[in-house]
């Protein structure tokens, strides 16, 4: 389908996106914004030059500052004027992680208006966290764009509110494992293996050094002050390094 970034896109298309909008709870003054939104680079390189202007990873740039910008505005509100700043960054950095943006666009259903290549999209990539995620990240750059700072932050904050409330209340202990369980189950069809590598500390002040892999591989090492704590650090440091853009 030939895409247009000025204008209306076609009647198709322009359905498809109405539908995405009534998801949002936002209306777009200009809904080429949103249609550029989800032009992963993919689709971009396997269309003809000249036919759409680019893919949505600047929009996703932006996208990113918005919600940073949101969510720590948010934790600063929440949190006594004495909270640690690295609790703070903590939190930010569980609630804006990929696997987390990834999760929260797979949740509303996101895939089914990203525009992907015809061999990513016959792969099903578009629920790939680093896909939905990034696509999620455009969506919201677009609504900054076309509606302004209010209308994006009240979107993320719908969005991101059980997201903020989990992490903030530390109930979402439990997330970065199970993401990586998901996410190894589903790419690599393996169960990652923690290995506790090192003890360090008296009793009271015990600290655990704990590595993640699979198939004689790590991806991930982390430390806590119980084995629970540093197989959820490792677990993250795993995500962080899968879902990171390759260059």
């Amino acid at each position: 389908m030939r895409l247009f970034f000025r204008g209306q896109p076609p009647r198709e298309r322009t359905k498809e996106l109405h539908q995405l909008e009534k998801a949002l709870g936002v209306r777009f003054r200009d809904l080429s914004l949103l249609n550029h939104a989800l032009v992963h680079s993919s689709h971009f390189s396997s269309v003809k030059p000249g036919t759409i202007p680019g893919d949505n990873e600047t929009l996703e740039f932006l996208g990113d500052a918005v919600v940073g910008l949101v969510i720590s505005d948010e934790l600063y509100k929440r949190s006594p004027v004495s909270a640690a700043v690295g609790d703070l960054a903590k939190v930010k950095s569980h609630v804006v992680s990929r696997a987390s943006l990834g999760k929260i666009a797979q949740e509303m259903g996101l895939d089914r208006w990203i525009l992907l290549g015809p061999g990513e999209k016959a792969r099903g990539e578009a629920q790939r966290p680093s896909v939905i995620g990034s696509a999620l990240e455009a969506v919201l750059g677009a609504v900054y764009v076309d509606r302004g700072f209010k209308e994006a932050s009240r979107l993320i904050h719908r969005l991101f509110h059980q997201m903020v409330e989990e992490s903030a209340s530390g109930e979402s202990d439990a997330d970065y494992k199970s993401l990586l369980q998901e996410y190894t189950l589903r790419y690599f069809r393996v169960t990652p293996d923690y290995r506790v590598v090192a003890e360090s500390g008296p009793g009271h002040r015990r600290r655990f050094q704990v590595t993640v892999g699979w198939r004689g591989k790590v991806y991930g090492q982390g430390s806590g002050p119980n084995k629970k704590a540093a197989s959820q650090d490792a677990a993250q440091v795993a995500l962080n390094h899968l879902l990171s853009p390759r260059p």
